[in-house]
């Protein structure tokens, strides 16, 4: 499950981003406070029950989040494979040093019994 930003993380716009208002997002692929409406409806696009609103000043929109975020009701909802889903790096599978031959045996040894267990949940 992806979290919600913290409010504290949240950021005004820098000195050279242009904001066409403050879009604040608490239901939608990625949440938080975007700075157009271009930006936004990417987040909200396709997401079922997305919340968004827009607001006049970062203040007004930050003390929004804040509440609802305070509420519990800020979720991420990313679309499977979309721009917003996490990827996740699969680490390479390391190759054994020397090859493995290991005998019945061996592998047995390594193994736990569980027959008391799988008798204790027939019953």
């Amino acid at each position: 499950m992806l979290l919600p930003p913290n409010p504290s993380e949240i950021k005004p716009p820098s000195g050279d981003e242009l904001a066409e208002g403050f879009y604040v997002v608490t239901v939608g692929q990625e949440v938080g406070i975007f700075f157009s409406w271009l930006d936004a409806s990417e987040r909200i696009t396709n997401v079922p029950g997305a919340q968004h609103k827009r607001y006049r000043t970062f203040k007004d929109a930050l003390q929004a989040y804040t509440s609802k975020y305070n509420e519990g009701a800020v979720w991420v909802m990313p679309l499977t494979g979309g721009r917003f889903w996490p990827s996740q790096s699969i680490p390479n599978p390391t190759p054994p040093s020397t090859p493995s031959r290991t005998s019945s045996d061996e592998f047995w040894n390594h193994v736990d019994d569980i027959s008391e267990i799988a008798t204790c949940l027939l019953y």
